[in-house]
């Protein structure tokens, strides 16, 4: 590691250090005492248990009006989002730990999102998800195969969103205006009524964005054309208290989306198009036992996609269904258990009626029985031990475990373990599209954390240091238009975070991430092994510093990002083979500030890339966003 890529976490330290020595007007709320329901299926303090979490709250999802759930999640420590500085359409891709998409699941209130018809390894378009109807974002960190099932190899993203207020009938909304011809909007209801609590949003978001792709040559071609970008949403959630014990809840969110994209890096296009929705729908109950709870949940989804393109018209319906019955029981004050059953469905279907036929159709299903036992807080030790047994239709039984133990040291300090492996069969698409392989094996994963956490000075200093190590065997790869087993890949880091509250109204938070990783493939020479690093467009270092404060009325903030050096795998125009190309290190300075009039009622103003820097890529050959910003309104009823 080069010491030039600690800049960040060293100015955080020091603006929090002397900060310390003032008189302090109120604590802080201690991470550790933080409740969480993502990291065992039901709520427990950070201090209970030995996984990583972290919690992106209601205050700071109000923080982002305007802006998009992967602006959010690309401020987090190990989070990449590749494409969220590029033009709003483009697809964006999510790298946790180093992994791709494929490997982190998305869940929506404990039920996955997923996508049949996604070509990154049927994980969910984030372009589909609204940030408007988002409570709080708990993001798990680490193998979690046991609890969420065979994909969640790199870690889990848990989407809560909002529920009933606690008057019969209340409004919210905003709107916002900004750069590129940029126009956001959402109008709610929420209430409660006796036994019945309901949230209903609307969101609406147009742009004429930028030209997705960069002129090679601004001399000869000095502007492309810009690809405009058009979505809408709809959410609604009900909540049913049918008895004392007894809770329902049915809900519903469709998405859809309409882009404008390029033919490729430095290839503009007037005529590609892409039309896209999603239906996602089901009911989530929930019976309380006194000394536990039982829950059966249910979920539907539905991804159609139409693209129109120089390779000709394409139209996909991809279908998942998931449903998990679950319960925990507390058996004494400091043992737990959990036991459930999952069953997972997903369908492709190509229903193209011109062009080429571009993918075929299959489905494929498993059942997982699992169970978990926890020891909760028996003289500071906590554990958890468990294990999930995947039947699936094409690829034979497995069995995957966890073994997470932590101490908690006079209530301050947690030290925390982990090793835990994960299964993961192939996608539809690797399978059946056209560059697919019927061929493939399933991948399976080992993974080992290490790490400690405490909280200082009467609750206004919170660390965090996490060692990682992820392996995976006959790892899936899209190489030069088809996807292949590769025998194995490795890939560890470190994270450092730092969240500091020294004076009443400030928050400081630091973070520094380091990820290496590298495949190993056969070589011709039998006994002969050639391993290299192929983390592409995945940076070793990346830094953020975010500091904010209230004072009266007012709140500013800003969030500085560093990402540092990366290769890319660069297309040229008529190759079917990628070569790497080197990616610099780049920084992006954004700032937020906001009057609230009454509790009722805010204005805000979002300004992003403040330095107006252009000059780097995130994608080799496609635009990036220079200065933009967003004003507007948000209110509550």
């Amino acid at each position: 590691m080069k010491t030039t890529n600690f800049p960040l976490l060293a100015i955080a330290l020091m603006t929090a250090a002397p900060a310390f020595a003032q008189e302090q007007d109120s604590a802080g709320v201690s991470q550790l005492n933080t409740v969480v329901v993502t990291a065992t299926k039901f709520a427990k303090k950070q201090s209970e248990t030995g996984k990583v979490l972290t919690v992106i709250t209601r205050e700071q999802i109000e923080r982002n009006v305007g802006r998009t759930v992967t602006d959010v999640l690309n401020e987090q420590a190990g989070i990449v989002i590749n494409g969220a500085g590029s033009n709003p359409g483009k697809n964006k891709e999510l790298y946790f730990r180093g992994a791709t998409s494929q490997y982190t699941p998305i869940l929506l209130d404990g039920i996955p999102v997923a996508d049949a018809t996604g070509l990154t390894g049927g994980a969910i378009d984030l372009r589909l998800l609204p940030i408007d109807a988002v409570e709080r974002i708990e993001i798990l960190r680490g193998t979690q195969s046991t609890l969420y099932g065979a994909d969640a190899i790199a870690g889990i993203i848990n989407i809560i969103t909002k529920k009933g207020g606690n008057k019969p009938v209340g409004g919210f909304g905003n709107l916002s205006w900004g750069s590129n011809r940029s126009l956001k909007g959402t109008a709610g209801l929420q209430g409660k009524h006796e036994n019945v609590d309901y949230n209903i949003a609307f969101t609406h978001f147009e742009t004429d964005g930028i030209s997705e792709a960069a002129p090679f040559d601004t001399v000869a071609n000095p502007k492309f054309d810009r690809d405009g970008y058009k979505q809408n949403s709809f959410m609604a959630n009900v909540g049913i208290q049918a008895t004392e014990q007894l809770r329902f809840t049915p809900y519903i969110l469709f998405s859809d989306y309409k882009s404008a994209y390029d033919g490729g890096s430095f290839q503009d296009n007037l005529t590609n198009n892409n039309k896209s929705n999603m239906v996602h729908t089901g009911i989530r109950s929930l019976y309380d036992l006194g000394k536990g709870k039982l829950y059966a949940n249910f979920g539907y989804q539905k991804v159609t996609r139409h693209d129109e393109s120089a390779w000709g018209t394409t139209d996909l319906d991809g279908r998942a269904y998931f449903g998990d019955l679950y319960g925990h029981y507390d058996i004494n004050s400091w043992l737990q258990a959990l036991v459930g059953v999952e069953y997972r469905k997903t369908e492709l279907m190509d229903t193209t009626l011109t062009g080429t036929r571009t993918f075929g159709i299959g489905s494929q299903y498993n059942t997982s029985p699992y169970a978990s036992l926890f020891i909760k807080n028996l003289r500071g030790f906590s554990f958890e031990a468990g294990g999930r047994y995947t039947l699936h239709s094409q690829f034979g039984n497995h069995f995957t475990y966890t073994l997470n133990p932590s101490y908690l040291v006079a209530d301050k300090v947690k030290v925390f373990a982990s090793i835990a492996s994960g299964f993961k069969a192939p996608t539809l698409t690797s399978l059946y599209s056209r560059w697919g392989n019927p061929l493939l094996k399933p991948e399976k994963a080992t993974s080992y954390e290490a790490g400690a956490q405490t909280s200082l000075l009467g609750d206004k200093l919170d660390l965090r240091v996490t060692g990682f190590k992820r392996d995976i065997k006959d790892v899936i790869s899209y190489i030069n238009y088809k996807y292949v087993n590769y025998n194995k890949q490795n890939d560890k880091g470190v994270e450092v975070e730092v969240t500091a509250r020294p004076v009443k109204g400030l928050e400081i938070k630091a973070f520094y991430t380091y990820v290496d990783g590298a495949v190993t493939t056969q070589a011709s020479v039998p006994g002969k092994d050639t391993s290299y690093n192929n983390l592409a467009r995945r940076p070793a270092h990346t830094g953020s510093l975010n500091v904010g404060y209230r004072f009266s009325k007012f709140y500013v903030g800003t969030n500085i990002r560093h990402t540092g050096d990366r290769d890319d795998i660069y297309y040229a125009p008529g190759s079917f083979s990628g070569v790497p190309h080197p990616l610099k290190a780049y920084t992006i300075w954004d700032m937020y500030a906001e009057f609230r009039f009454n509790n009722a009622g805010r204005v805000f103003v979002n300004a992003n890339n403040i330095t107006n820097n252009r000059k780097y890529w995130e994608i080799y050959g496609y635009s990036v966003q220079g200065f933009t910003m967003q004003a507007g309104i948000a209110f509550q009823l």
